[in-house]
């Protein structure tokens, strides 16, 4: 009776992972160097889907540094993100090409100019992918960095330049690095309470 490798479990294991089969946010599994093939990358693949993979991932890069929010909105779609209606992405925005299913934008979000959107990473002995979820409202400011399996909450302000690696709240607002929480004070485009 042959028993699955390691590295064969744990590619059938992220398989289900971005089928949305579990309820799990961070998919984390040990393998090699990145430098060698891993089966995680879609560049591990035979050579058409491949260049596929490239092609779409340059097409979707391209179209998030334009100025034409509805060709982003497209692209995001159809590279299988799911954005909500009335969503703004800025120009100049990078959001990780690899998985984009592991992203989801909810209504009337705001994302800033250079804002990027991690969804998987390799260290030296592990791989790591992530669900990113930005909710209803939420605005993120200009060249913030947004960490994989990070929640921003409903009507949460991420502050321009600021680093999240932690989930935000509903309602609060993330500065610095790394990011602070804290309330927002008044309405949701006030300025942050930090003195209380």
């Amino acid at each position: 009776m042959n028993t699955p490798s390691p590295q064969s479990t744990g590619q059938e294991k992220f398989r289900q992972f971005l089928a949305g089969k579990t309820t799990d946010r961070v998919f984390s599994w040990p393998t090699c160097h990145p430098s060698h093939p891993t089966g995680f990358c879609p560049c591990d693949q035979a050579w058409p889907a491949t260049l596929w993979f490239y092609f779409k991932s340059a097409l979707l890069l391209t179209a998030l540094r334009l100025p034409f929010n509805g060709l982003k909105v497209a692209m995001l779609r159809w590279s299988g993100a799911r954005v909500g209606r009335d969503v703004f992405i800025s120009t100049e925005v990078w959001i990780d090409p690899t998985f984009p299913e592991l992203l989801t934008i909810e209504d009337e979000v705001m994302v800033g100019v250079g804002a990027k959107i991690f969804l998987h990473l390799f260290n030296p002995a592990d791989f790591q992918a992530g669900r990113v979820v930005l909710r209803k409202k939420a605005v993120i400011g200009g060249y913030a960095l947004i960490g994989l399996g990070v929640e921003i909450g409903e009507g949460s302000v991420v502050a321009a330049g600021a680093v999240i690696r932690r989930d935000v709240p509903a309602g609060m607002a993330a500065i610095g690095n790394p990011a602070q929480i804290a309330p927002l004070k008044g309405s949701r485009t006030a300025e942050p309470n930090l003195h209380e």
